[in-house]
């Protein structure tokens, strides 16, 4: 991934001056808290949104979301610290690549999951692997299926999209240099692409790359 390199004072490319309220730093620093809402909610026992292995498996969910709640509020300090003054005394790249990270990942997997989740819906069932649940009825699980797909259709993927494309425009206004932003840019591009055509390969194969 793109890191801005150091350069002589004279080759160095002129800076692009921050804005002093840097829109995109704020988006993704409040998008982030309210994504992390929603992990709190399943890790203290909250049910809905979740597919049916996880209502089965309520006590590992619950550890699960609170780790993940956990790295997102790390992952908002991230964020923050691009518009804080420490953003400027550490090498870039200590915020960088936990934010590329965090970008890719959550824009391939909205990306990855649209899709896999509309050919499920369409009728190609084996674009998403549901856990079989001892216990319930083929009908039932077949119901409880669809209706975990749709969800993440109209809300889990959309948000992992808006998380994903605002911590990418928040590091990108980050990076002061129009060939930084460049190479920050296809990065992302790079990185998206290789993990979704992988993923998407697999399926193609009768392989699975995400359990939903």
């Amino acid at each position: 991934m793109p890191i801005e390199e150091s350069a002589n004072s004279g080759d160095r490319e002129p800076e692009i001056t921050l804005p002093p309220q840097p829109v995109w730093v704020q988006l993704a620093f409040a998008f982030t808290l309210l994504f992390t809402a929603i992990h709190l909610y399943w890790a203290v026992g909250g049910t809905w949104g979740l597919p049916l292995l996880a209502l089965q498996e309520k006590a590992a969910v619950q550890a699960v979301n609170w780790v993940v709640s956990v790295i997102m509020v790390i992952g908002a300090l991230f964020v923050l610290a691009l518009n804080h003054p420490i953003g400027r005394r550490v090498p870039s790249w200590t915020l960088l690549v936990p934010l590329w990270i965090g970008a890719v990942v959550c824009v391939s997997h909205a990306i990855y999951g649209l899709i896999t989740k509309a050919l499920y819906l369409s009728g190609w069932h084996g674009a998403v692997n549901f856990p079989v649940v001892a216990g319930v009825s083929p009908a039932t699980a077949a119901a409880e299926n669809r209706h975990s797909a749709v969800l993440d259709i109209l809300v889990f993927e959309p948000c992992f999209l808006i998380q994903g494309l605002l911590l990418a425009l928040a590091a990108w206004q980050f990076i002061r240099t129009p060939a930084g932003r460049r190479r920050w840019r296809m990065s992302l591009i790079a990185g998206i692409a290789l993990i979704d055509v992988f993923g998407l390969l697999l399926d193609l194969a009768g392989k699975q790359f995400a359990i939903s």
